[in-house]
């Protein structure tokens, strides 16, 4: 009877969370455009600051679930990817949170945390969390993403360096990954200074 009367408010909070999604999108994109390597650590594609309303739909839904279901990881993570897509860090993180205080052994939403505190700008913690990911779970992804952190955001050459070649030497690295971390083993080899300064 009650139940019906409470469906309201559902509408208003998607159109707010997608209002804090357009405004963090405008603000993201701008500090984006200054960051000399883009297309690094960040694997996510960065997308306009309009979401179809599909989008927020699908944030909506599994909001849904999460909250009939808090223990379901897999809406959790993908509660998460979508938050992170719309690039809407602050709820992204709180669901992060809540996806590893779950399953503190899980590494996805520890590597999820990761990019989003990356693309906040908190190198340092993001370099820290990704070193947890590979302390659960070694994965060349993540040795890729934690080197360019390094070399690029914490002027910590050598640290880099040694990252990228941890992770060309893991097994199953894909032909794709592979060229990548070669690529910026190269690059890092051939520019001047031992990451004491700007890159």
């Amino acid at each position: 009877m009650t139940t019906d009367t409470r469906t309201p408010s559902f509408p208003h909070r998607l159109i707010m969370l997608a209002l804090l999604a357009g405004l963090l999108v405008m603000l993201g994109t701008a500090v984006w455009q200054r960051i000399r390597q883009p297309e690094l650590v960040q694997q996510v594609a960065h997308t306009p600051a309009q979401h179809s309303q599909e989008e927020v739909s699908a944030v909506g839904r599994l909001m849904e679930q999460v909250s009939r279901d808090p223990t379901d990881m897999g809406s959790l993570l993908s509660l998460v990817n979508a938050l992170v897509k719309m690039e809407n860090w602050e709820a992204a993180e709180n669901f992060a949170r809540r996806a590893i205080a779950l399953d503190a052994r899980d590494p996805r939403p520890l590597h999820l945390l990761g990019v989003i505190q990356h693309n906040t700008g908190r190198h340092a913690d993001a370099a820290q969390t990704l070193e947890a990911v590979i302390a659960l779970k070694d994965d060349a992804s993540v040795r890729y993403s934690l080197g360019v952190l390094y070399i690029y955001y914490l002027n910590d050459k050598e640290r880099g360096l040694a990252q990228l070649r941890v992770g060309l030497g893991l097994p199953d690295v894909s032909d794709s990954l592979k060229k990548h971390l070669q690529s910026e083993l190269n690059k890092a080899e051939q520019t001047p200074g031992n990451g004491q300064g700007t890159p």
